[in-house]
């Protein structure tokens, strides 16, 4: 059913534009393949805290999160945004001979499945921090992201909470129908804009996987349904009310405070597509 709306570890301490006076630390982990990669940790007030680790779409860095990563912090769930190997500042590899340049332009398709241990140095990191309730640990994706999200979600059962923007069936090699088989009950927020033709259609393909035709299985809150064609965190940005429909997701799912976002209304019903 759709539902319808419009690891070594470097620290140092810095502000992150979009976070306004509330603290950001910037990192840089290692992976089990030597990629240094770089992130900016919003920690919450809450001991121990919620965590939420977010990943970008192909072609952007963890800025792409700003604003979003901000809410979080307030609302009382840390969380990680990190820049995927080739992206950002995630640009060195470390090997025996000296430093390598990693850039995605270069990238084979293996690359591109390497990226799930950029997010496993991530969930480790929290894992480590003393104030971060690893049980309450959930993944946020966009785009590719969104792929390397679900595909790490499907083989590790510590991650609490999925959200998933603009995924696709297949991304660069990354497939989502495979995992989405082996998910489980994980709960999980699936959004797409309607005219954004390959998401919205691999969204409803996701749903079938997950849910078979069995209706009474599927939440019918799961799918989000956004009238226009935004990708990504462009819809948090763009589609009136859902960032903050996200949030009170996110704190009733993984814990912490109500959302201080201001009231927004909530978004507004897409037309109704034909059936395909």
């Amino acid at each position: 059913m759709l539902k319808k709306f419009s690891c070594s570890i470097f620290l140092s301490f810095a502000i992150w534009p979009a976070a306004s006076a509330q603290t950001v630390r910037a990192l840089h982990l290692t992976t089990i393949d030597r990629v240094v990669i770089s992130a900016a940790y919003f920690p919450a007030a809450a001991d121990p805290a919620p965590a939420v680790v977010l990943i970008h779409d192909i072609g952007q860095s963890r800025d792409e999160w700003a604003a979003f990563a901000a809410q979080l912090q307030r609302s009382g769930i840390a969380c990680l945004a990190i820049d995927l190997r080739g992206h950002g500042e995630s640009t060195r590899k470390l090997t025996a001979q000296g430093p390598e340049r990693v850039d995605v332009h270069d990238f084979a398709p293996r690359d591109f499945q390497d990226m799930l241990l950029d997010v496993e140095a991530a969930v480790d990191w929290l894992d480590q921090q003393p104030g971060i309730d690893k049980r309450r640990v959930g993944l946020g994706g966009s785009g590719v992201g969104a792929n390397i999200a679900l595909r790490y979600a499907a083989f590790n059962e510590d991650v609490a909470a999925l959200l998933l923007l603009s995924a696709g069936i297949n991304y660069r090699g990354l497939r989502a129908d495979e995992p989405m088989q082996k998910l489980g009950p994980l709960p999980m927020r699936l959004i797409v804009s309607q005219f954004d033709a390959y998401p919205y259609e691999s969204a409803k393909r996701l749903e079938e996987i997950r849910h078979g035709k069995d209706s009474a299985k599927q939440d019918p809150k799961e799918l989000i349904v956004c009238s226009g064609n935004l990708h990504g965190t462009a819809m948090l940005k763009g589609v009136t009310g859902l960032a903050p429909l996200v949030l009170d997701w996110l704190t009733e799912t993984l814990g912490g405070t109500a959302a201080t976002a201001p009231a927004s209304p909530a978004p507004q019903p897409a037309p109704t597509a034909p059936a395909k």
